[in-house]
């Protein structure tokens, strides 16, 4: 892991870059407070399923008292095998389904989409 709020991204491995991004709309006021949260309670566990952390986004770029704010954090994991291995234990972990649940409750809205770049398609698709 690297210093500070990012992770070093994978080194030496040619397996092709996952994308898992949270898209979360926080109630008015409570965006800074919610990021906190979510870096504090949830992020530990992601890193320990083999998440690594590329970036944080708040938008609008700043924080609002009397709007929502929306901030979406992005991970990355390398290859399909990585990836399922990381579903599979969010999946089988009952403190992850927990804090979603919790989290909902805080949250306007919220979405997770899984992407990879499109020269890398074929390959994960071929498992």
């Amino acid at each position: 892991m690297g210093t500070g709020l990012y992770d070093e991204p994978a080194t030496g491995t040619s397996e092709p870059a996952i994308y898992i991004v949270d898209e979360m709309v926080v109630p008015p006021g409570l965006g800074r407070a919610f990021l906190d949260r979510y870096l504090r309670e949830y992020a530990p566990g992601a890193r320990d399923r083999g998440l690594v952390l590329d970036r944080v986004l708040v938008s609008p770029p700043v924080w609002l008292d009397e709007q929502s704010n929306t901030i979406t954090v992005s991970w990355t994991v390398r290859g399909a095998e990585q990836w399922w291995r990381q579903r599979l234990g969010a999946s089988r972990d009952p403190e992850v389904a927990a804090w979603w649940r919790t989290a909902d409750d805080l949250l306007v809205s919220r979405r997770r989409t899984t992407s990879c770049s499109y020269e890398d398609v074929e390959e994960l698709a071929d498992v």
